[in-house]
């Protein structure tokens, strides 16, 4: 049996544990970023718990943006993971109805960034695929001898 678990940066344990199947997955660990006051209220993982071990997560990231001269509340979906023993057994779809639900009517939309390897993967979910635009600058610094 499991539960899922939101919001819980402050409990040690589960924090632990998300940070390392965040080690497994992606070679990452937040660790400092929370200890440095980084991890606020607006990023909030949803994880699925077994036997007090995060098992899979989608993580909420609340924003708000400028869209069309208004600001718009959106949520960005990340370090979406299972461990490799529990995938395919429908585990995120359940996070993802969690989700949806918790925001339903509170945002004005979703959306995240997904490399090659998952495309096909989103779109069970009712996401579509959008085209991404980066932008550049370049800064030239030149210093000045006193």
């Amino acid at each position: 049996m499991y539960e899922i678990m939101k919001g819980y940066q402050k409990d040690d344990k589960l924090r632990n544990s998300f940070n390392a199947l965040a080690l497994e997955t992606f070679h990452l660990n937040f660790e400092d970023w929370y200890q440095n006051g980084f991890w606020r209220e607006n990023y909030i993982p949803y994880s699925i718990v077994i036997d007090g071990k995060v098992v899979a997560n989608v993580s909420v990231n609340l924003t708000d943006m400028m869209y069309d001269g208004e600001i718009k509340k959106f949520i960005q979906l990340g370090t979406v993971m299972t461990a490799k023993e529990f995938r395919n057994q429908g585990l995120i779809r359940q996070i993802m109805r969690e989700i949806e639900a918790d925001y339903k009517d509170k945002v004005d939309g979703m959306y995240l960034f997904a490399n090659d390897s998952v495309l096909d993967f989103y779109p069970k979910f009712g996401f579509k695929e959008s085209r991404e635009y980066q932008y550049g600058k370049s800064l030239l610094c030149s210093r000045i001898s006193v």
